[in-house]
């Protein structure tokens, strides 16, 4: 696996493009909510985002993860992903562990563009596969996921953006008991306080460890703000309302955005 200096070398290789970055690249962040809206990034664009995410306190333990995700439009509507666990720490009253965790493969289908004028929403699906890395095996999981999204924007000038997603979850495939099945449900409200910044409301269950939270009914709050085309910070709070919950998280992530191939040429 890729150490995690690396990452961050490849990641911050992306700054020299920002002063150049006359177009919009159009970045479709996955993150801080777990609920997606229905878009992508434009087609030829590279869209980088390196999360923290930590649950300190029982149950479930001390968990954190750092990863890392990219996500390639090789065409408008087709975006192929990529993602890894670059560090898990999982900590609990049996013991502790601390490597690699899982890697996923999988894309995102945009079948219907959102027309903000009209009242029928942008549709997506999403599929990725999660496969086990040569780390510990208490951090690993061999199991898939399909999603399905929609979002809608309402308000005078599009500024309340609703999204809902749903999945079918089957995880732990690595274990002799073989595949559990389960499900994740989210629905966020994202307002959007100017072009550059939005803050986040979302209420969010699943009965599975996916999206680097623990099972359980959560509440979260946060924020993304873009500083410029190719650059974005994010972040919020987690709050376990449920029995089996976390008690609280936290997360914080950069968004870098970077054009390949497509798009006219910016100024100089």
């Amino acid at each position: 696996m890729v150490p995690r200096s690396i990452v961050f070398i490849a990641s911050f290789s992306f700054f020299p493009s920002l002063s150049a970055s006359a177009q919009d690249l159009n970045l479709s962040p996955s993150r801080p909510t777990i609920a997606n809206s229905a878009t992508i990034q434009d087609a030829g664009v590279i869209q980088v985002e390196q999360g923290y995410d930590a649950y300190p306190r029982n149950p479930p333990g001390n968990l954190q993860t750092l990863a890392t995700s990219i996500y390639y439009t090789p065409l408008p509507r087709l975006r192929l992903d990529f993602g890894w666990s670059n560090f898990d720490h999982i900590q609990q009253d049996v013991g502790a562990a601390n490597g690699v965790g899982t890697i996923t493969i999988g894309g995102k289908v945009e079948l219907k563009k959102e027309d903000y004028h009209r009242p029928a929403p942008g549709i997506a699906v999403q599929y990725e596969a999660e496969l086990p890395t040569a780390s510990g095996t208490a951090l690993q999981n061999y199991g898939q996921q399909a999603v399905f999204l929609i979002n809608h924007h309402y308000g005078k000038d599009g500024n309340i953006d609703v999204m809902l997603n749903g999945s079918i979850v089957q995880a732990n495939c690595q274990t002799q008991a073989g595949c559990s099945y389960g499900g994740q449900q989210s629905l966020a409200l994202s307002f959007h306080t100017s072009k550059i910044t939005r803050v986040y409301a979302e209420v969010f269950g699943q009965n599975n460890s996916e999206s680097n939270t623990p099972p359980g009914t959560y509440l979260f709050g946060g924020f993304y703000h873009q500083f410029n085309d190719a650059f974005g910070i994010d972040g919020g709070l987690r709050f376990g309302v449920s029995n089996d919950s976390a008690r609280i998280g936290t997360t914080v992530g950069l968004v870098f955005g970077k054009r390949v191939h497509g798009g006219s040429k910016p100024k100089s």
